[in-house]
């Protein structure tokens, strides 16, 4: 009979690029110029029975393809543990490397990409070496402070970024607001594990904001790195806790530059009290995993209307036109089909819902509506990069995240990799297939 208890195991790497590496968040060249907190890889390996998966975070904006499978292939073969039980998700970090090339292919540093397929498996690796019995505590807070619907509607139904101030405050350009175009999601995840002796050693965090408020030149996991902190200050030095993106392809935090801490400070408090709130689940506790490739069309560049990228202002009148054209004729040139890895987790109660691309708010929580289990967290930018995931109601209220480049599937694709989601957090609740 197997063994039927649950071990969890977690650990980190240092993944930080060396000062000097280019940048990636906006379309504005920064060059790293030192480090404000270091760009780590996170995992954590589960087991129960004959089941075992890893969930990992890393410190990247992004995690495209072929660097995901060179770092579950890698991990796979010095732990067993199968490809398709492997979820790496990019905590999407916009203080750390240029790992996509999509908008910029000069700004990749080679040295930097060889090596962060191993740095990632060896996180993997010492994390099933430090597997433990362990007791899982399920607890969350609902945080309304500090994040925001980033898209603001105008009257005549198009949409304009919260970043876009110079064209909101126009009266020209948008002569009445109709308030943000959609919801955020509210609720802070905290999974705690303890040893045998009670004493909490792990954590799996998730939450639906950009990790994008710490801005400036210096490498940081940004608020993150913040939870990191007031957990281990709370739980001692020695916990590690692992950050999975949520659905926040439209949701920013409120407060940035200087301010950036305050929101930081605020997110880390929310995450501390739900792991101390956190539920005991009584064991047995149930491990398992469903990974689909989907093919999906990508989006068509004729089909995006005319003007789309010269109407918005990034301030000062800055339209990047130049940026989008050339990215367009990338996409243009990329097969009409593309292998989109979708993947649903279990830990007993708890589904771990995880798509490629940067998922809409409003998705997030469909597919959690929809998902048979107790409790669902989304983890974006997971295995991948396909860029946004906007819903079909935001391609022609247009703005940033629509337009091709940004992303790069069509709204047909983006539908079915959120219907195969709840297909197979159902298969997965049922204990199916893909399907």
């Amino acid at each position: 009979m197997p063994d039927s208890a649950l071990w969890v195991g977690l650990a980190e790497t240092d993944m930080t690029p060396p000062v000097g590496v280019r940048m990636l968040g906006g379309f504005g060249v920064r060059i790293s110029t030192g480090v404000a907190a270091p760009l780590l890889s996170k995992a954590l390996v589960a087991r129960s029975g004959d089941k075992e998966i890893a969930l990992v975070g890393v410190d990247l904006a992004l995690f495209p393809r072929e660097l995901a499978d060179k770092a579950i292939a890698a991990a796979s073969r010095r732990t067993g543990i199968p490809r398709s039980a492997i979820l790496i998700s990019a905590t999407h970090t916009h203080t750390g490397p240029d790992t996509s090339g999509v908008f910029f292919p000069d700004a990749l540093d080679a040295d930097y990409m060889a090596r962060l397929p191993d740095t990632i498996a060896a996180s993997i690796e010492q994390a099933k070496a430090k597997a433990r019995p362990a007791t899982m505590h399920i607890g969350r807070s609902l945080v309304h402070h500090g994040l925001h619907y980033r898209r603001v509607i105008c009257k005549d139904g198009k949409a304009f970024n919260t970043w876009m101030s110079d064209a909101l405050n126009s009266l020209d350009t948008c002569p009445q607001i109709l308030g943000a175009g959609g919801p955020i999601d509210p609720e802070m995840w905290v999974v705690r594990f303890d040893d045998a002796a009670g004493n909490p050693f792990g954590a799996l965090v998730n939450f639906s904001v950009h990790a994008n408020s710490h801005g400036g030149d210096q490498w940081s996991a940004d608020y993150p790195a913040v939870i990191a902190e007031h957990m281990r200050a709370a739980y001692g030095s020695s916990l590690i806790s692992v950050f999975l993106p949520g659905a926040c392809g439209n949701v920013n935090p409120t407060l940035g530059g200087r301010r950036w801490r305050e929101v930081a400070d605020h997110f880390a408090e929310a995450a501390t009290d739900a792991a101390k709130r956190a539920r005991l689940i009584p064991g047995p506790t149930a491990v398992d995993v469903e990974r689909c490739d989907l093919m999906v069309p990508r989006i068509a560049p004729d089909q995006q209307p005319a003007g789309a990228v010269e109407r918005l202002n990034w301030g000062g009148g800055r339209t990047f036109s130049d940026v989008f054209e050339t990215v367009s004729s990338r996409v243009a040139a990329m097969p009409k089909e593309y292998a989109a890895p979708i993947s649903v987790a279990r830990l007993g109660p708890l589904a771990v819902a995880a798509n490629p691309g940067e998922v809409f708010v409003e998705d997030g929580l469909r597919i959690k509506g929809h998902s048979p289990f107790p409790h669902t967290i989304v983890a974006e930018l997971c295995n991948d990069d396909i860029g946004y995931q906007p819903t079909r109601q935001a391609f022609p209220q247009q703005g940033y995240e629509p337009l091709v480049g940004a992303t790069r599937v069509s709204a047909d694709g983006i539908e079915r990799i959120v219907g195969t989601t709840v297909d197979l957090l159902q298969a997965l609740w049922a204990r199916g297939g893909c399907r």
